[in-house]
């Protein structure tokens, strides 16, 4: 964090002029908010022009000054205090913006109606910088609405035929997500009369003092626990919650898809953090052995049924959702290190997954049809640098370190915490689902490097969205040389908010 933060006070005193006069005109209880509330007014500007134009420029204005709002703005509530700047949301929204960037790159592909789609894709970004934000159960629910209701449009909005029933099953799965969470939140408010949960923390603490057997309350916020961890189990596709990934992955357009994989399961991650190690954090064990259990399972659902794929696009969400799987050993773990590391890989996963699918759908886009293994065949000679690119991603999913690539040291952080903890069984099966996805990522290799194509014209790549892809790609290279940019950040940010 320190290595940046000499780039950021240049940013800062660049800047300093134009946010004393933008500070003399907005409320204060709105300035925590400025970045979002920023996107929502470009949102509305995007809807306006694209009745005539293309507005994917001033979607790329909107999330540019919006970044620079976060760096030369002091974080600060907003509110009432519902939302909170702090080291730990603008981590967070950082990965949002960033991928956020990516995909409107990405979006120069899209080929439907663009002012309702760069619309919709804004309020989301929003929606997803409030989520992060949000320190009370009820701004959590109201923001997390935000975020997702506009992605269930997106995905339905789609060029493949089954868009709509991929979309369909996306959105029965988060209205189920939606009414589990309501009601976890009703069991907290009814036991602890609080939606902060800074003060739901101390009443859960309360209760726990004489031991979690010995008072009824304390199985009402067990209850609560389980169910918020299956309401975001479904919102951001683990176990039991992962079935409607892989049909909404595979049959959206590509960028809400890389949107999906690097910004919305993220916001989600962020939130389970602040619930379990803000508010339960008295009852870590208790929380700590279910999360191990989900990790567990969801990365066995994944890897084994990603082996099973041919549809690239399908391969990819199947590795989505063992990637959470592996995230969420750092949850379980419960410890400062431990959400750092989930942190960090939530970073690296968010940066490499947003690629891997801008670069499939890419291809996708340019041979008119879904992608399988046989259409990868002999890519090297066809397409070289675009088999470069998906080389590297390929083996940074491995998490090998050649070629050197960051993910390697963020998925070494996640056993880490776990072994520290005790939790050596769940490292090992984590190893042995490591060892079981190379399967399929080394499918990947096989057919772009050893297979020999059957047709062998050239494929010409959109150019923005291959410009996004080389900037994700040498991002993980050099962050393997230097992970400590990214890791400290993370570890302040979670010491920031864990006892």
């Amino acid at each position: 964090m320190l290595q940046l933060a000499p780039f950021a006070e240049f940013i800062r005193m660049l800047f300093k002029p134009v946010t004393d006069l933008l500070l003399q005109f907005v409320p204060l209880e709105w300035v925590g908010s400025l970045p979002a509330l920023t996107l929502v007014v470009f949102s509305v500007l995007a809807l306006l022009i694209g009745m005539r134009y293309n507005p994917l420029l001033v979607s790329f204005v909107g999330v540019t000054l919006a970044t620079v709002e976060m760096i030369v703005i002091d974080p600060t509530s907003s509110f009432g205090g519902l939302f909170v700047r702090n080291t730990f949301s603008d981590f967070f929204i950082y990965i949002v913006l960033i991928v956020g960037f990516l995909v409107l790159m990405s979006s120069t592909l899209w080929s439907g109606e663009r002012g309702t789609y760069n619309f919709l894709l804004l309020i989301s970004f929003a929606g997803a910088i409030w989520v992060v934000m949000a320190t009370d159960l009820v701004a959590l629910f109201i923001s997390w609405e935000v975020m997702s209701t506009p992605t269930y449009v997106l995905a339905a909005l789609g060029p493949n035929r089954g868009a709509v029933d991929g979309a369909t099953k996306y959105f029965v799965m988060g209205l189920l997500a939606t009414m589990l969470m309501i009601f976890g939140i009703a069991l907290v408010y009814g036991v602890t009369g609080e939606t902060d949960l800074s003060a739901v923390a101390t009443v859960v603490e309360s209760v726990w003092v004489s031991g979690p057997s010995a008072s009824p309350a304390a199985y009402t916020l067990m209850l609560a626990m389980i169910l918020f961890v299956i309401s975001f189990g479904f919102k951001v596709g683990i176990f039991p919650g992962w079935m409607w990934v892989p049909d909404t992955y595979s049959t959206a357009d590509g960028s809400v898809t890389s949107y999906l994989a690097g910004a919305t399961k993220k916001a989600g991650v962020s939130a389970l953090i602040r619930i379990l190690m803000v508010a339960f954090i008295v009852a870590r064990l208790e929380w700590g052995l279910l999360i191990a259990a989900v990790s567990a399972l969801t990365m066995l659902i994944g890897n084994v049924l990603a082996l099973a794929q041919r549809n690239i696009m399908r391969m990819l969400a199947y590795s989505s959702i063992a990637m959470m799987g592996y995230l969420l050993m750092g949850i379980a773990a419960g410890t400062q290190f431990g959400a750092a590391a989930a942190m960090f890989h939530a970073f690296t996963h968010a940066i490499m997954k947003t690629a891997a699918f801008i670069l499939i759908w890419a291809i996708s886009i340019r041979m008119a049809k879904e992608i399988t293994y046989d259409d990868l065949a002999g890519l090297s000679q066809r397409a070289p640098f675009a088999s470069a690119m998906l080389g590297v991603l390929v083996t940074a999913l491995m998490a090998v370190p050649i070629p050197p690539t960051v993910t390697f040291w963020s998925k070494l952080f996640l056993f880490q915490s776990a072994w520290d903890v005790g939790l050596w069984w769940l490292v090992l099966f984590g190893l042995m689902n490591t060892v079981l996805s190379w399967g399929y990522y080394y499918r990947v290799l096989k057919y772009c490097y050893m297979v020999e194509p059957k047709d062998t014209t050239k494929l010409v790549l959109a150019r923005v969205p291959m410009l996004a892809v080389a900037l994700c790609v040498a991002t993980i290279m050099l962050l393997f040389f230097n992970s400590d940019v990214i890791f400290q950040y993370a570890f302040e940010a979670a010491t920031g908010i864990i006892p």
